[in-house]
């Protein structure tokens, strides 16, 4: 039996290292229009984390992180006006002005889906922090005629481990429609 557990044990683990984080925590934002899943070890970023974290910028709407502050989501509606068939036209806007203020940024993959009948872009990229890597990933959607940004971010180490879950992130939000 150990034989067996020595040899099967070095199998699982990678295997482990990819699976998905558990999405057990249901959030709901803006009257309840918008909700999307997480996982339960998100809490809400403290104040002195995100100035630390990003500095002078304004906090958005809502920013969750893990509990070592590796993993980020941020949410935030936005004051551009926009209707779902600009959803592209923006996320390539997105692309390039991140690529036009930083010349460490990488795509790694980007496109347009519809998601619980709502269009997703999205776009994911690596870029690097002072002391390290980072994996991002970037999606919008439209809300009122507003669009509404999503970012998870995570150190680049704990990509393997994350990115499967920033996709299901993504893959849970639904949006009310008005009647």
């Amino acid at each position: 039996m150990k034989r067996v557990i020595k040899y099967i044990l070095p199998i699982l683990f990678p295997l482990y290292s990819f699976a998905q984080m558990k999405l057990d925590l249901r959030i709901s934002m803006f009257d309840e229009k918008i909700e999307f899943s997480i996982p339960k070890k998100f809490g809400k970023m403290p104040k002195s984390m995100w100035e630390v974290k990003y500095r002078n910028l304004p906090m958005p709407d809502l920013v969750l992180t893990d509990p070592d502050g590796e993993i980020n989501l941020l949410l935030n509606k936005t004051d551009n006006e926009a209707g779902e068939n600009e959803l592209e036209e923006y996320k390539n806007f997105r692309i390039r002005n991140l690529q036009n203020q930083r010349k460490d940024i990488s795509i790694l993959d980007q496109g347009v889906k519809i998601v619980n009948g709502i269009k997703i872009s999205f776009f994911k990229f690596s870029s690097l922090a002072v002391d390290q890597g980072v994996f991002n990933f970037y999606f919008f959607i439209i809300l009122e005629g507003k669009i509404v940004t999503f970012t998870f971010n995570c150190i680049r180490s704990l990509q393997k481990t994350w990115e499967k879950t920033a996709d299901a992130i993504m893959e849970s939000v639904t949006v009310k429609k008005d009647n």
